[in-house]
């Protein structure tokens, strides 16, 4: 099968986060199943046009910026569907066109009223979602108009959670027949291997011996790094030498680190900007849990990169979440609230023994349920739906 995927960021592009990931694992997973792959992305600085990177073959797509932001998407979208015409009048027609979130939909849809093919867009978040379970105006309405085209002209829908595949119904009116579930995946083998402890903690300046509590993503109201703020001092009076990491930039992260000053608790918190790469996986196999307190997680990625290191979590229940974490097994979950929240993180801190028991679970469930071989399986029944 001749597929084509749409996406604004990859691992082998510009990367941005969970959806570069999510693209770039997926496409090599399909590529190992016999499948000629494709993938349409931003050029990055000092990047080449097209590169066949693990048998996935990378076309990235100058285009025009723009002061406004929808209009600079709808000039990357020009660019791929021009890419894609081209490789089209090279290599042959397409069996499926994918596009990922609504930065690629307009690609997909245009190419689908154009050329007939296939055309299938996962979701990965709302707009809703995004600014915290909220309606917005301007950009934001603009934003929902191109999610509310993308799932109305793809053949098929793909959303990453149950809730958001019923928060995608809601929101746009889609028939329950028309929109699918699949999972994310990780691939757990990259957070294997030895990690020096003591060297992690000495680069962030933790006590050898002090428990570490880990907030991974976006600083903005979505991701809830405030509750977790407003939790803190409670873990605290009991735990006084725990030190809380942030790994993540955004909107928010002023607020948060004023917060923590007027609370009299900034030297507990260490706030590291975005954080990836090895340095990201040292941190993760080297907290004692993750803690996870969005308002609203279309997924969570965060979960599987925390249970592929073998950590337990601590998350609420605003979306994918309460669907595969399973409470007291591989993490607990709470509602988005400090009290709440703080009851599972001190739950957490109570009894090691457990906390540990339940990150091995966490482990199993990635090397199985939520392997890339498995996802890929899923995606392709899709494509032939």
């Amino acid at each position: 099968m001749r597929i084509a995927i749409f996406s604004w960021e990859s691992l082998h592009s510009v990367y941005v986060g969970g959806v570069g990931n999510h693209v770039s694992e997926l496409a090599v997973a399909l590529q190992r199943k016999g499948n000629d792959v494709h993938i349409f992305t931003r050029l990055g600085e000092h990047q080449k046009l097209y590169e066949c990177v693990q048998g996935v073959h990378y076309h990235r797509c100058p285009h025009e910026f723009d002061n406004d932001f929808v209009e600079e998407i709808n000039n990357m979208c020009r660019a791929f569907v021009d890419a894609y015409y081209a490789e089209e009048d090279f290599g042959g027609p397409f069996d499926v066109v994918h596009a990922h979130d609504w930065l690629t939909a307009n690609a997909m849809s245009w190419i689908k009223q154009a050329k007939g093919r296939k055309a299938i867009l996962t979701m990965h978040s709302t707009e809703y979602g995004r600014c915290g379970n909220n309606f917005a105006s301007g950009t934001s309405e603009m934003v929902s108009h191109i999610e509310w085209s993308g799932v109305y002209h793809a053949d098929q829908v793909i959303a990453v959670s149950k809730t958001l595949a019923s928060e995608l119904c809601w929101l746009y009116d889609l028939p329950e027949y028309k929109v699918g579930v699949i999972y994310n995946g990780v691939n757990c083998n990259e957070f294997d291997g030895w990690i020096d402890d003591l060297a992690v903690r000495k680069m962030y300046e933790i006590g050898p011996y002090d428990p570490i509590i880990l907030f991974v993503g976006r600083m903005v109201y979505q991701k809830g790094p405030d509750i977790l703020m407003e939790a803190i001092p409670s873990i605290l009076k009991h735990y006084p030498e725990t030190k809380f990491v942030f790994g993540g930039d955004g909107g928010m992260r002023w607020q948060v680190e004023e917060r923590a000053h007027h609370l009299g608790i900034h030297q507990s918190l260490r706030f590291l900007g975005h954080i990836g790469g090895w340095r990201l996986k040292d941190l993760f196999k080297t907290a004692d849990f993750v803690c996870v307190p969005s308002r609203n997680e279309p997924f969570g990625i965060v979960i599987l990169e925390a249970w592929s290191a073998g950590k337990p979590v601590v998350a609420t229940v605003n979306g994918g979440p309460k669907e595969f974490v399973l409470h007291d097994v591989n993490g607990y979950k709470v509602e988005a609230n400090p009290d709440s929240l703080g009851w599972g993180m001190g739950n957490m801190m109570m009894d090691h023994d457990h906390a540990q028991w339940m990150g091995r679970n966490g482990r199993l469930a990635v090397e199985t349920v939520f392997s890339w071989d498995t996802i890929a399986d899923e995606t392709i029944k899709v494509y032939h739906t």
